[in-house]
């Protein structure tokens, strides 16, 4: 039945991705092909046989070569920096020259370009210190086609130590000549760069404060007289911007001549103050602040069509004081729920939901626990901070993790995967259990340790999960993934964290590992001061942030890229194609262009979006897209197009697919879920347990469980463990006790005391954990062991 419709699914994907798209195969120069959007970043490069940590003498000088066969004539650039002198020849005719690194060049070279064979030839020469090095970028658009094709520096460019006769003309054979050394990619090499010390360019206007990284400027926007201290800040559907005022109300900001300067600020709502998390949706504003039911998240309406936010409902309450550590930070997850942040001191009142997954929390401590002397967090019980879901009503509340201390943000990534960065304590600075500040990736029942005084989870403890990257001293504010196409590759689905205390903004790049990620940060933005509240993605691509909190100084201001973004990056096409490369989902101002591409499209909508998911000839980010699109605007995908997702041989497909299955409870998805336990992927493994336990499809059997308890992947073992923690324990608790595998019989003993913390339970663990110990452990399983 479902193979019956492959022609029709395809077909769409033909009419309404490639062609509009752009998306077709793009040229290289050995005639193979390739995805513009995959296009690798340019690379630092030299001579071959240069080793990184060489010495340059000064007067070195390096001839490179490019060549480029081209069928037709078109529309050429070439960006450039060079380590120090540099000569920029096409095809024999000198087109210009520079000498700096800390700045791209840009030439166009469209008038030089000729059909057949073209050569791009540099000549660069040492004038100061002992490194040189190359980077440049040539990009050429065929006429009659409206995709760009991107040639970057890096080990295929031909270089020479010696000028050769003709060494600029096309013809010439340089088959003899070296391969490029590469230092590294462009915007993370030393010492180009970043630290040792980071090349930056400040914006005149802002010589004093900031300082960015290269290529980038930093616009003021609105002023302290203006706006005030700002805490939250968020774009509504229409690109107006919302703000918060600090001890005020929720300002909406309107810059009605389109110039790109909000000239109109004015009241929006004046019934709910210190709103700390702002969600345009659906033409109302959800925020979390202190109204008319004190801290709450309220669902605010104009009613009467005034222009001001007059109808107050509240959708949940909390329990607790709040302040600085109550409700924060609220976004809009892929499953149509709202995610509320919450800092340590509040906890959601409310009926409970059927896919809570943070359950069986305990305190974890072995000693009388030493409190906070300055009193701070003094009494406060685990869970401690968490994430929590609900619908727009309210109608439940669930928790997904805990253990955090007061994540101020929350932010999606278009994989799926949700991140937190969480504050340390401030005074726990020097003391053994200090716990530094820390990007986290959450899992569906994550517990990330951290509990009052002294009693904090070292994150060795394995009943935790672990961090994904430690930042340091600092007081983390808002976070925001770029998802837009006006800034460079490099950032593109990267994260920005906001350091209110630090005076700057991260930038966060992530690389799949294992089930997760592994991620490296850089300064992108220092301030002097930089009081950095929140961060958001404008509809221009810019990226906006405000400043404020604590009676200081506020403003807005906006960071736009100064260099030249080729324009088949802007041209995301009509109809379907539009939809599905509609930059930065997240925000409101996306969804509302998604939802009138579904209006247009009227009862052909479904049956398009389908088929971008089902085809196999599109780029997994246009699958993994459409999967999402159909859950926030329907159709929802039927259990057979998911089931035949998650046997695509893309894993990040197969990911979104197992998510799928775990919102849409079937006997079939159930069934395939449990398949997708022993998936030779490991994040797909990972996400089949979070879709088991959030939608209670548990397997017919444990055998793959409690294999999966011995993982060498420690989030896999960890949620392996949680699934059998929710199933009858005769099941599985014999397999673990009498395991060989001293991982499994670890993993799984620590999931028999934490589901059943009876004297029964903990006898037969000790009896077995005794046994263990008196033959050999390894450090880790000693220490496991003592922790058990």
């Amino acid at each position: 039945m479902f193979a019956g419709r492959n022609l029709t699914l395809f077909a769409v994907i033909v009419i309404g991705i490639i062609s509009p798209l752009g998306l077709g195969l793009s040229l290289s120069p050995d005639g193979t092909t390739g995805s513009i959007a995959a296009a690798a970043e340019a690379q630092w490069i030299w001579a071959g046989g240069t080793a990184s940590d060489q010495a340059i003498e000064v007067g070195e000088t390096c001839w490179f070569r490019k060549v480029l066969n081209l069928r037709q004539r078109g529309e050429g650039y070439l960006e450039i920096a060079a380590d120090d002198d540099y000569e920029v020849r096409v095809n024999g005719r000198v087109i210009g020259d520079g000498k700096s690194y800390r700045q791209m060049q840009e030439f166009e070279i469209s008038d030089y370009l000729e059909v057949g064979r073209n050569v791009v030839a540099i000549r660069v020469k040492n004038t100061n210190g002992d490194t040189a090095a190359l980077v440049a970028r040539v990009s050429i658009r065929p006429d009659e086609d409206d995709k760009w094709y991107t040639f970057s520096s890096d080990e295929t460019w031909r270089t020479s130590l010696s000028e050769v006769s003709a060494w600029d003309n096309p013809m010439l054979n340089d088959r003899t000549w070296d391969t490029a050394t590469s230092f590294g990619v462009l915007g993370e090499t030393v010492p180009w760069d970043r630290e040792n010390t980071v090349a930056v360019e400040t914006q005149k206007e802002q010589t004093e404060r900031f300082q960015i990284q290269r290529g980038f400027g930093v616009q003021r926007i609105l002023n302290d007289e203006q706006v005030g201290s700002v805490i939250a800040m968020a774009f509504d559907e229409f690109g107006h911007v919302i703000l918060s005022q600090e001890q005020g109300p929720l300002l909406i900001v309107v810059d009605r001549d389109d110039d790109g300067v909000p000239e109109d600020v004015r009241t929006y709502c004046d019934k709910v103050e210190l709103v700390q998390g702002i969600l345009p949706l659906n033409g109302e504003v959800f925020v979390t602040g202190r109204g008319p039911d004190g801290n709450a998240l309220y669902r605010l309406a104009d009613k009467n069509r005034d222009g001001t936010l007059e109808d107050v409902r509240t959708i949940l309450k909390f329990r607790g004081e709040g302040g600085e550590h109550g409700p924060h930070g609220l976004r809009l997850g892929p499953d149509g729920m709202i995610y509320v942040s919450l800092g340590s001191h509040v906890q959601p009142i409310g009926k409970t939901g059927k896919g809570e997954t943070l359950r069986d929390v305990y305190e974890g401590d072995l000693l009388p626990r030493f409190e906070d002397p300055g009193g701070h967090g003094r009494g406060v019980k685990a869970p401690g901070g968490t994430i929590i879901r609900t619908d727009i009503d309210g109608d439940v509340v669930e928790r997904v993790a805990g253990g955090l201390r007061n994540t101020y943000d929350l932010v999606f990534h278009p994989s799926g995967s949700l991140f937190v960065h969480d504050a340390d304590m401030e005074a726990d600075v020097d003391t053994p259990w200090y716990r530094p500040t820390a990007l986290m990736e959450v899992t569906e029942a994550g517990e990330f340790g951290w509990r009052t005084g002294w009693a904090k989870w070292p994150e060795y403890y394995y009943d935790r999960v672990p961090n994904l990257l430690d930042t340091g001293r600092g007081s983390p504010t808002g976070i925001e993934c770029y998802e837009h196409h006006m800034f460079p590759v490099r950032y593109h689905d990267s994260l920005f964290l906001a350091d209110w205390s630090e005076g700057r903004i991260l930038n966060v790049r992530l690389k799949s590992n294992g089930s997760g990620y592994s991620a490296d940060s850089e300064v992108f933005l220092k301030g002097t001061p930089l009081n950095v509240t929140d961060l958001s993605v404008g509809p221009d691509g810019a990226l906006y942030f405000c400043t404020g909190g604590r009676g200081t100084a506020g403003g807005v201001y906006r960071v736009v890229y100064q260099g030249k973004i080729p324009d088949a990056m802007k041209q995301i096409g009509n109809g379907i194609a539009a939809a599905v490369r509609q930059p930065q989902l997240d925000a409101a101002w996306a969804r509302q262009e998604i939802a009138t591409i579904r209006h247009e499209l009227g009862d052909d909508w479904g049956r398009q979006v389908a088929g971008v998911a089902y085809s196999e000839d599109n780029p997994p980010m246009y699958r993994i897209r459409a999967m999402n699109l159909m859950q926030m605007y329907g159709p929802t995908p039927s259990e057979e197009l998911l089931v035949e997702l998650s046997k695509t041989e893309n894993e990040a497909v197969r990911r979104r697919a197992a998510m799928q299955l775990g919102l849409s409870p079937s006997r079939g998805a159930a069934a395939r879920l449990q398949e997708l336990l022993s998936d030779g992927d490991a994040r797909v493994v990972r996400t089949a347990c979070e879709a088991i336990l959030r939608s209670g499809q548990f397997p017919n059997d444990t055998n793959q469980l409690v294999e999966l308890l011995g993982s060498h992947d420690r989030t896999v073992a960890y949620l392996a463990r949680q699934v059998l923690q929710r199933m009858p324990m005769d099941t599985w608790r014999d397999e673990v006790l009498n395991s060989t595998d001293t991982r499994i019989a670890l993993v799984g003993m620590l999931g028999l005391v934490a589901a059943d913390p009876t004297t029964s339970t903990g006898g037969k663990v000790l009896q077995r954990a005794g046994k263990m110990m008196e033959g050999f452990l390894s450090d880790k399983d000693f220490v496991d062991t003592l922790r058990l």
